[in-house]
């Protein structure tokens, strides 16, 4: 058995970060500012470990306030676990996001989708949701991008080995505490 190498997985990390677009980073931020200048609601979600990092951003997020002082509305669509297994025993798991921002989310708000893949059913799901009700979509994508980065209005990617699942996810996290780091000293 070889030795763990951490030096190995930080590189792969270092070398995501590497790839990512600056501007697309730079049109992130405008746009989380824009959405929290409107006071807005920014609905978050992700399945396992990204799901994690939505509960996680959400909650960095809402620390944060506008230029005027009000604070950020931010929610992830991951935490009530009695409603997600709900919608998903009784519509399917591939609605699990769809059916929360139906009952919850207005015609511009900011729906933020992370995955590594890109390619979730239930998150493809809750994009063309999005879509079709005017809510503005933000892709955080590991891998390729897959469905996800093509479906969202904006998409910051993050290239990754596919299967990297460990190295996308923490990309993620990096990216999310630097985004709300932006927000943190608004006021």
């Amino acid at each position: 058995m070889s030795q763990p190498n951490l030096t190995d997985y930080v590189a792969r990390i270092f070398a995501s970060f590497e790839r990512v677009n600056s501007e697309s980073l730079k049109g992130v931020v405008d746009l989380l500012r824009e959405s929290i200048e409107s006071n807005c609601r920014i609905w978050i979600i992700g399945n396992g470990g990204s799901a994690a990092t939505a509960s996680h951003f959400a909650t960095d997020l809402n620390r944060c306030t506008n230029s005027v002082g009000k604070s950020v509305k931010a929610m992830s669509l991951c935490d009530n676990t009695s409603l997600i297994t709900a919608i998903g025993n009784d519509f399917g798991y591939d609605q699990v996001f769809s059916r929360q921002l139906h009952n919850s989310a207005s015609s511009g708000d900011l729906l933020i989708v992370l995955s590594a893949s890109g390619n979730s059913k239930n998150i493809i799901s809750a994009l063309e949701w999005a879509q079709n009700n005017k809510v503005t979509t933000l892709a955080l994508t590991g891998f390729d991008g897959g469905q996800a980065k093509v479906l969202a209005d904006t998409s910051l990617h993050v290239p990754t080995s596919n299967g990297d699942y460990g190295v996308a996810e923490d990309a993620h996290s990096i990216l999310c505490h630097f985004l709300s780091s932006q927000f943190r000293n608004f006021a």
